[in-house]
């Protein structure tokens, strides 16, 4: 049985205070809940986040993790320091960092060879461009980005692994892919994983789709049968929304 996920990205958003008073509204509302509830907040606050969920079934997440293990590399927070504040998991490769800061496979690839020498969940963002789309390319670029980006990762692994299927034309656009085309492209993740390792372990990763997933959307996507989750950005700022999600969800997936 896969594990379900409802993950927050709150990207360059909320101070400590705000995290603190929107995680005291959230806990009750999540303490019957059997979803793994992942909060992606920025990493001056993981601290103050982790502290805050201890006893919790809310993992706190980094956005980001260096690809290096230690040394001169001025800003950048390695898998250690943010295990060592409270972090459980990171995000990997998402669009933003990949447009904004000239991220590629091959260090969304060593990111989580290091995140895993960490012990840390790697949630991989993958997913086409809107040229992709246009181009009938989309199957070939989750085949190239899961290829390059799993590289030198063992089969027994893949328990601290969760992928994201993030189209990067949806995201913050509100516009969303058709509940037949993210199915596809949760069949296309599959097999490629079947290809470069076997069918268990193709089965056994969880699968989370993101890119403009809010409230009023969700009870749509509840409906694709394969979905292990969701991945929310602007909609997780709100609690509100964000709880009203995960109650949705529950009540489908679970």
């Amino acid at each position: 049985m896969r594990k379900k996920y409802v993950i927050a990205n709150f990207k360059m958003n909320k101070l400590d205070s705000e995290i603190e008073e929107y995680l005291s509204t959230l806990i009750p509302l999540t303490v019957a809940g059997t979803s793994q509830i992942v909060l992606a907040v920025p990493s001056v606050s993981i601290k103050t986040a982790s502290t805050k969920c201890k006893d919790t079934n809310i993992m706190i997440s980094a956005q980001n993790v260096s690809e290096h293990d230690f040394g001169s590399y001025t800003g950048e927070n390695n898998a250690e320091m943010i295990k060592a504040v409270g972090a459980s998991a990171t995000l990997v490769g998402h669009s933003e960092r990949r447009g904004g800061y000239g991220e590629n496979d091959d260090i969304a690839n060593k990111k989580i060879l290091c995140a895993l020498k960490s012990g840390l969940v790697s949630i991989l963002c993958i997913g086409e461009t809107i040229f992709d789309r246009k181009n009938n390319l989309t199957e070939k670029a989750i085949k190239s980005q899961l290829t390059s980006c799993l590289k030198s990762i063992y089969a027994n692994e893949f328990n601290h692994i969760v992928i994201a299927y993030e189209p990067v034309w949806a995201i913050g656009t509100g516009v969303t892919p058709t509940n037949q085309e993210i199915e596809q492209s949760i069949k296309c993740i599959r097999s490629v994983l079947t290809d470069i390792y076997d069918e268990d372990i193709a089965n056994s990763v969880s699968i989370v789709y993101g890119g403009s997933v809010t409230d009023l959307n969700i009870r749509e996507l509840v409906k694709i049968s394969s979905l292990d989750g969701v991945l929310v950005g602007g909609a997780s700022l709100s609690c509100e929304k964000f709880s009203k999600i995960i109650s949705i969800f529950e009540k489908k997936k679970n």
